[in-house]
C-alpha cells in the first residue's frame, strides 16, 4: 500500500509538469521566395534569413525574419506578441515591421502560416491587413516535446 500511495504521488506531482509541455518548433529558412509592402507588391526575394521558434502550451514564440527584395529593399519582421495560443500551424499576434531600417508597421496585427509543413515547402507572414508580406522555403526544422 506504501508503494501504491508513492507512486501515486508521483503522478500527481508530476502531472502538473505534463500538462504544461508541449510540442516546441523551430523553422529556419536561408531561401526566401517573395517580400513585399504596399509600394513594392509581389517582391521577389533575393536574399534573407529567417528564424521562428514556439511552444505551443506556453504561448511562448520567437519570430525573426528578413528578406531583401529584388528592388534593393530590406524589409524585417518581428513578432512582438502572441493575441491567440501559439498552434502547431500558425502564430497571431502583434507585428513589428521594417523597411531598410525604418520602422513601417508598428505593433500591426498578422499572421504567420505554413508552419507545420515540411522541409522545402515555404511558409508566409502577412502584417497589417496583407500590406506586407514575407514568404520563404524551409531550409530546416525541428520538432520536440
Amino acid at each position: 500500500m506504501k508503494n501504491l500511495r508513492m507512486g501515486m504521488l508521483a503522478v500527481f506531482a508530476l502531472f502538473p509538469a505534463i500538462a504544461w509541455s508541449g510540442q516546441v518548433h523551430s523553422i529556419w529558412s536561408t531561401q526566401p521566395l517573395y517580400v513585399s509592402g504596399p509600394s513594392t507588391p509581389n517582391a521577389t526575394a533575393v536574399s534573407g534569413n529567417c528564424s521562428l521558434s514556439w511552444n505551443e502550451a506556453t504561448g511562448q514564440a520567437f519570430v525573426n525574419a528578413r528578406a531583401k527584395n529584388i528592388s534593393g529593399d530590406i524589409f524585417e519582421f518581428q513578432l512582438v506578441s502572441l493575441t491567440a495560443s501559439a498552434g502547431i500551424d500558425h502564430l497571431d499576434g502583434y507585428w513589428n515591421v521594417t523597411k531598410n531600417g525604418a520602422p513601417v508597421c508598428t505593433q500591426c496585427l498578422g499572421t504567420a502560416y505554413g508552419l507545420s509543413s515540411g522541409v522545402g515547402n515555404y511558409f508566409k507572414i502577412y502584417v497589417g491587413n496583407n500590406q506586407y508580406h514575407l514568404s520563404a522555403y524551409i531550409s530546416n526544422r525541428f520538432d520536440y516535446f
